[in-house]
């Protein structure tokens, strides 16, 4: 990864091989969303999508009522909602203060004697060259995962499409296909810090400790050990921004959907009439999403794991006879593996209307 890439790329491409869930770089609900939502941040049931910059962007949840006040009547015009999911099928589970999450560069320092003062004590990291990612949690986090997910998948399959044509011509998102998400659990935090760096050529160290304010109060700052350089971009929240609320989400498990080519082309699809003759064998070159038919997923995302973004997306033609069905929307820039697996498998199942996959399929292959 190199300066081409984006703050909110590079934390969130490094973080997601930790499995922890999918990264927000972003994890403050929007000031534009309705004040209920703004209060909890995101929850199990939200549809919506993670922007360029690492934004959860909410469109509706699908266990309330249009007119509920989260929903505020902003929801596709044959909405019904999902009875709601019983409780017992809620995983929930807690992370203690001075929790972390970081890329395998990246070493948590026992200090000596550890310093216990406010929630996490004092973080210390040892970074290694050339590339990685931290999430320091003084407060610690929790996480509420729905399991029970048969219900949720067949409700998916029966309105995928009209959720992609309400968010593409009214809400006017451009989406690819498979970026569209359903949120099925959420790790939330009171408090974090998170930095990332890339390109270095040597190791350092980086902290992040409490300070005290002229209020008496501690507050959470990133810097050097011992004065010295430290290479991140870095960002952190402290409780005392929005009253101690736990509406800060730092990773989201969730559906990816996709819809089939035919259903895609029906909805976006530019039709052209080409001579076949005209077409490159293969395919197309760069960006496209055209593959051999022996092709696997580990030979054909391998390359893209290893970059950290994808190199596949960007066109997707499909010959039917003598007509190309192009679909020239992009695919998001910070890289999700949902995306690539569905892609795959609309490719070895072109006759697929509705294809979805959940976060924990892809965890259970990417390792570093």
């Amino acid at each position: 990864m190199d300066e081409t890439f984006s703050e909110s790329e590079i934390y969130c491409n490094q973080l997601l091989r930790r499995k922890r869930g999918f990264p927000l770089y972003v994890p403050a609900p929007s000031q534009t969303l309705p004040p209920a939502y703004q209060r909890k941040g995101v929850a199990i049931g939200d549809v919506g999508r993670v922007t360029p910059q690492g934004i959860f962007d909410f469109f509706f949840n699908i266990y309330l009522p249009p007119d509920h006040p989260i929903n505020d009547s902003h929801v596709p015009e044959t909405f019904l909602p999902l009875i709601r999911y019983d409780s017992r099928d809620i995983v929930n589970m807690s992370y203690d203060p001075g929790d972390c999450v970081a890329t395998s560069s990246v070493q948590k320092l026992a200090l000596d004697p550890p310093l216990d003062e406010f929630p996490g004590g004092d973080f210390v990291f040892s970074c290694d060259a050339p590339q990685g990612a931290i999430l320091a949690l003084p407060n610690g986090g929790h996480l509420e995962k729905l399991e029970n997910l048969e219900t949720i998948r067949a409700y998916v399959a029966t309105h995928a499409e009209s959720w992609y044509k309400y968010i593409t011509q009214v809400r006017g998102r451009t989406l690819a296909n498979g970026a569209l998400y359903l949120v099925t659990g959420c790790e939330k935090a009171r408090s974090w810090g998170m930095s990332s760096f890339h390109s270095v050529s040597d190791g350092f160290e980086v902290a992040f400790k409490p300070r005290i304010r002229p209020d008496s109060t501690s507050q959470y700052r990133w810097s050097g050990v011992h004065g010295h350089r430290f290479p991140v971009q870095h960002r952190s929240f402290d409780p005392s921004s929005n009253g101690g609320q736990l509406n800060q989400t730092i990773f989201i498990h969730g559906l990816s959907i996709s819809l089939g080519v035919g259903l895609w082309a029906k909805l976006f699809a530019k039709v052209e009439i080409r001579d076949i003759g005209e077409s490159q064998p293969g395919g197309l070159n760069g960006n496209s999403m055209a593959y051999s038919a022996g092709s696997s997923l580990f030979s054909w995302s391998s390359g893209i794991l290893g970059g950290g973004a994808p190199a596949v997306g960007k066109q997707h033609t499909e010959q039917r006879g003598n007509i190309f069905l192009s679909d020239l929307s992009p695919i998001s820039k910070i890289f999700h593996p949902g995306e690539l697996i569905n892609a795959y498998i609309l490719h070895k199942a072109p006759d697929a209307t509705v294809v979805v996959s959940h976060d924990d399929d892809w965890c259970d292959i990417l390792s570093d």
